[in-house]
């Protein structure tokens, strides 16, 4: 039975890089929402496009509405990661777990943006998922292991910083960070190292 699981994992390889991609592009083509409306003008010029417009006309709240959906994102990106990171010791499985958790954390996080919202406390939360899941990724790099290429261990311990880039690159988290955490996750999904390596 472990062997057919572990010939299932690595079949799947490729569709969970094509999964955590899709979860970089979802937060990259829904990031102008609620970045504008944070006030980042950087993504002012999207809004020339019908599609950007009559997708921001539809809604109520944009702002809420398009942070919350980033939880898919957290979602699609930590399934992706799931099988391999899990064979990255306990420090990978919690880094998996952690970008998992994002999903409700930042859809609870941006429902309650109101001052006068049950849970407002929340509201950011998903900075500290992502803070997190970086210091979390030093943690991966250390349990991985030597079956897992160095330069792979290299990459998991930068993911803060990465993250941070991803953040002043585009302006806004959590949607910046998820587009480079997406990169990351594919580049970690097609380097892990097969279980019977």
């Amino acid at each position: 039975m472990g062997t057919s699981r572990s010939a299932f994992i690595d079949r799947s390889r490729s569709w969970r890089a094509v999964l955590a991609g899709v979860g970089g592009l979802w937060a990259l083509a829904i990031l102008p929402f609620p970045a504008t409306d944070f006030g980042v003008p950087l993504w002012n010029w999207v809004f020339r496009y019908r599609l950007y417009f009559w997708a921001r006309a539809s809604v109520h709240d944009p702002y809420i509405v398009f942070g919350a959906l980033a939880g898919l994102s957290f979602l699609a990106i930590g399934l992706a990661l799931l099988p391999d990171l899990r064979r990255a010791g306990w420090g990978g499985g919690v880094m998996a777990w952690l970008v998992i958790a994002g999903a409700p954390v930042t859809a609870l996080s941006y429902l309650n943006t109101p001052p006068e919202a049950p849970l407002h406390f929340l509201w950011g939360a998903e900075a500290f998922v992502l803070i997190a899941v970086g210091l979390a990724g030093i943690l991966a790099a250390v349990t991985a292991g030597s079956r897992w290429p160095l330069w792979v261990r290299i990459v998991l311990s930068l993911t803060l910083p990465l993250l941070v880039a991803g953040t002043l690159a585009t302006g806004y988290w959590p949607h910046g960070p998820l587009v480079v955490l997406g990169v990351e996750a594919i580049v970690i999904i097609l380097a892990a190292p097969r279980r019977d390596d």
